[in-house]
């Protein structure tokens, strides 16, 4: 299972690290039951996608304070009766009785990350200025994964304004091979040393 909402946790936040435990709890009752993980992890994937995220309106009932407990309960228990795992709706019912169902969505995330260490994987973003081909997607992935010994799980954005080349980022790690860096350092080049340096490098 790919990390596809890293975006949502900001390292070192308190937020952050509430749903890290939660994520962490989840991960535990699975391995303890015996369930696959990833089960879980692809039906926290899809209720982000496919509820929280196109419906707003959903995600700010389960968040706000001003809805009652019992009330949330009895909407969750319509929604996901039938539809869910047991795993799924007993994560969704402590973070309800602990008033936290507003970090869903940074749960889904840290479980995300949990399982791609568990497994190996690492994420990586990567902006392009075009989009890849499935060739070059599939060509990148294996160099990356040749030189972080892990398998990469590539979250991919387009950025015309690159000019050109593609960043990648690793953690805190960035690989910068676009044509706007290298304009960039060429003018930063003109200004500190003039002109007559670059022409002398050319």
């Amino acid at each position: 299972m790919a990390t596809r909402h890293e975006n949502v946790l900001e390292a070192g936040s308190v937020r952050s690290r509430i749903a890290r435990v939660y994520a962490e709890a989840a991960l535990a009752a699975a391995l303890n039951k015996g369930e696959d993980p990833e089960a879980l992890g692809q039906e926290l994937t899809r209720f982000v996608d496919e509820v929280l995220t196109p419906h707003p309106t959903v995600e700010a009932f389960l968040s706000t304070p001003a809805v009652g407990k019992k009330t949330k309960a009895v909407a969750l228990d319509a929604a996901l009766k039938g539809q869910t795992s047991d795993l799924f709706r007993g994560l969704c019912t402590v973070l309800l009785r602990n008033g936290r169902l507003d970090l869903l969505r940074g749960v889904a995330a840290a479980y995300g990350q949990l399982l791609d260490e568990r497994a190996g994987r690492v994420p990586v973003r990567v902006t392009t200025a075009v989009e890849l081909t499935e060739s070059q997607r599939q060509a990148l992935k294996e160099t990356l994964a040749a030189v972080l010994r892990q398998e990469p799980v590539l979250k991919i954005r387009v950025d015309p304004n690159l000019l050109g080349g593609l960043l990648v980022q690793v953690g805190d790690r960035v690989i910068d091979t676009s044509i706007r860096t290298r304009l960039e350092t060429l003018r930063t080049l003109m200004l500190n040393k003039g002109s007559s340096y670059v022409l002398q490098q050319v």
